[in-house]
Formats: structure tokens, C-alpha cells, sequence
């Protein structure tokens, strides 16, 4: 049985497959928490309340989806799913009704799995917990990808429980409850008569318009527009990941240019990079900026896997936006820096150039969980830094936030 990662995914191929749910201690986790399974269309929303497939509606209005427990578990008949259904997620609940203070955080375990029918294990997802203080959460899902189902670890959660959740899928309950993160970084943020602004950098993904960026660049954003040198337009939220610090946005209207994954290997130890963005929310001057650097480091602050060093400078406003290799291809998506106060607060050592990229695999996956295609292409030789940086200002954007 394989373990994935927040982000990760593998085919599953077709037939019936079983999803269970399960954590620790057992006895706490049966009393204090609820499973669901939500059938999604391609916009991400529950077509009907009957998609809704839990211990009090075992069985979605299909048929392909049931419920079984204890312990909680899903069978699934992937080849008798409809194909209006996109996705189908698997969710966990703090129960209504409980004393505060009980989220997932108050857990030993908590873990997902995919079996085939006859109920070997085929993946496994166990939650990362430390400081988890969400009530609900989006675990893991199957989707659709050029034809094929694949099975997705995300851990999305909603600090704000059952209602922000529902809201999430389209459900629309009473007066919900705003979600906050206090998570991550933060966007360079200034107040004014209308209230917070905030930006940040993304770049196009997609002729039709799609932008990647940092979920914390457009959190709590009431609007949010999309500003370069050569295109100015709104953009709406399609697909976020907060647990892996990804969004994908939305333009109304094709964009100009559109940036290109590396195939083929990833980003190696010493390789040259460099970052296009939009640093210090415009104080740098109205077009990108460019810095260039080394990959230091394959894994992020605390062993992270998912995320790799770099060495070219960046600033606040610099996150979300794309980290190239010598190329010009997306080997990442810039996402944070080392608080140097507070390091030299700690050490007497003031550390330079220490920032952190999302790797480019976790990008691809995420945007293959929300079904947008990319595009790639194979490593090519160098090229020079003028000449890559007037290739991204077709692609890169700056985000420009407004609470």
C-alpha cells in the first residue's frame, strides 16, 4: 500500500473501489465525528441535496455511491458513476451540538485509504494533525482527468466547520460562519477609506484565462483583479487548496500569454532560477521584477517534501508568483521567506536569500484535481535572464486584493 502526501494523487482506473475513514482513539473518533461523500459537477457544486451520501442517506440518488459502516466506508461504482459527476469528495465533520474546544487537533490519527472490491489497500492518506483547529474538512476525492479516475490526498479544512463546508459545495445554509486562517504568510496589506487591500503575483496556466497564485494572496479577498503592464481585469476564485497554499483563479477574458511546466525532471540541487513578480505591491515600479538565483535545498522549512530553497531574492508581493529555471519552464510557485528578524533573534545570525517555493509537481496535481490542462515541455538549454523576463510579462500578474 502507497502513502501520499497532502496534494499527491494516483490513478485508480474504473470498477468499484471502497474509500474508508477511520482515526483515533477509535471510540472517540465513532462518538465526536461524521463521514460524508459529496457528488460533485465540474463547477465543484453538489447538483442536488441527494448527492449527499452519509449514515443518515446511505445511497446516492444513482446508486453508485453507498454507505457502509462501522467503520465508515464508501463502495463505489466508478463505471456506474454519471457523468455529470466530476468529483466525488470525501468529508469529515466535528458533529453539531459538541462542547467548542473539540476539533481535529484532539486526534492520534486520522487516515483515508483506497481498497479495490475485494478490499485490499490500495493508498493511504493519514492527516497530517499538528495544529489542526478545523471542524471540518474535505479529506480526499476521486476525479476525473482526460477520461480516467484518480484519487487525490487533499486536506483541505474549514476552520469555520459544517457551515463554511457546505457553503463550499454550493449548500447554502443560514447566516454561516466566516472561515479565517492564521496560517502562512501574509500579502503586503495597506488600509484605506475602502477598506484593506492586499497583493500579491500569479501567472496564467491557461489560454482561457486560469491563474495560479498562493491560497493566503486571496484570502478573505471581497474582490479581486489581476494587473500587468500590458492587461488589467477581474478574476474570480475557482479551486483553492489552502492546506498546500494553492488557488486558482479565473479571468472573464483570454489573457495574454500563458507559462509553461518543466517536463521531465524537476528542479535539481544548484540549478539556476529565476522569479518574476510583483514585489512590495508596486513600490518597486508598475512592471515585474526580476532576481535571479540557485536551488539550495530540495525540501522546505521542517523537512517538507513538498516545497524547495531557492536563492533569488524575494519580497512581500513576491508570493504566488511562478519560479523558472534557466529555461524559462515553471519548476515551482514562490510561496514564502525566512523571517531573518526573527532568525537573528534566535541565533545573533541575520541569514540571507532563504525562500521557499511549492515544487511544480504539486502545482500540476493540483491543477489536474481541478481539471484545467497545462501546458509542459521538455527541458531546453539556457537562455538569457532579459530574455526569459520578457517572455513572462505575457504571463505573470499582478493580484491586487480588496477585503
Amino acid at each position: 500500500m502507497q502513502e501520499l502526501q497532502p496534494g499527491q494523487n494516483r490513478p485508480t482506473g474504473g470498477g468499484r473501489v471502497v474509500i474508508g475513514v477511520n482515526g483515533e482513539p477509535v471510540e472517540e473518533f465513532a462518538a465526536r465525528l461524521q463521514t460524508g461523500a459529496v457528488l460533485l459537477g465540474a463547477d465543484g457544486q453538489i447538483r442536488d441535496p441527494a448527492d449527499l451520501v452519509s449514515a443518515e442517506q446511505p445511497r446516492s440518488r444513482d446508486g453508485s455511491v453507498a454507505f457502509a459502516g462501522p467503520p465508515d466506508e464508501f463502495r463505489i461504482d466508478l463505471d456506474a458513476v454519471p457523468a455529470a459527476v466530476a468529483r466525488i469528495a470525501v468529508v469529515l465533520a466535528v458533529k453539531p451540538g459538541l462542547p467548542r474546544g473539540i476539533t481535529f487537533g484532539v486526534f492520534a490519527a486520522i487516515r483515508v485509504w483506497l481498497a479495490d472490491a475485494a478490499g485490499q489497500p490500495l493508498l493511504l492518506f493519514p492527516l497530517p494533525l499538528a495544529s489542526r483547529g478545523e471542524t471540518a474538512m474535505i479529506l480526499a476525492e476521486l476525479y476525473r482527468h482526460q477520461g480516467l479516475w484518480k484519487f487525490r490526498a487533499v486536506g483541505q479544512g474549514f476552520a469555520a466547520g459544517l457551515p463554511a463546508l457546505a457553503a463550499h459545495f454550493g449548500l447554502r445554509p443560514p447566516e454561516p460562519v466566516p472561515e479565517r486562517s492564521t496560517g502562512g504568510p501574509n500579502p503586503r496589506r495597506e488600509t484605506g477609506p475602502g477598506g484593506a487591500t492586499f497583493s500579491g503575483t500569479g501567472f496564467c496556466v491557461h489560454p482561457d484565462g486560469y491563474v495560479l497564485t498562493n491560497h493566503h494572496v486571496i484570502e478573505d479577498a471581497r474582490e479581486i483583479q489581476a494587473r500587468s503592464p500590458r492587461h488589467r481585469c477581474v478574476l474570480e476564485l475557482v479551486f483553492a487548496d489552502p492546506t498546500n497554499d494553492l488557488a486558482l483563479l479565473r479571468a472573464h477574458a483570454p489573457l495574454n500569454g500563458v507559462a509553461a511546466f518543466r517536463d521531465g525532471p524537476q528542479a535539481r540541487l544548484g540549478e539556476t532560477v529565476i522569479v518574476v513578480g510583483y514585489p512590495l505591491g508596486g513600490l518597486l515600479g508598475s512592471g515585474p521584477q526580476v532576481t535571479t538565483g540557485n536551488v539550495s535545498s530540495l525540501i522546505g522549512p521542517g523537512d517538507d517534501t513538498r516545497s524547495l530553497q531557492f536563492t533569488a531574492p524575494t519580497q512581500v508581493g513576491n508570493s504566488g508568483g511562478p519560479l523558472l529555471d534557466g529555461a524559462g519552464a515553471v519548476v515551482g510557485v514562490v510561496s514564502a521567506k525566512l523571517n531573518a528578524v526573527r532568525v537573528h533573534e534566535m541565533t545573533g545570525d541575520v541569514p540571507q536569500n532563504v525562500n521557499f517555493a511549492i515544487k511544480a509537481a504539486l502545482a500540476r496535481g493540483f491543477l489536474e484535481a481541478a481539471g484545467v490542462e497545462y501546458r509542459s515541455r521538455a527541458p531546453g538549454g539556457a537562455r538569457a535572464a532579459a530574455d526569459i523576463a520578457a517572455e513572462a510579462r505575457d504571463f505573470v500578474l499582478k493580484i491586487e486584493c480588496r477585503e
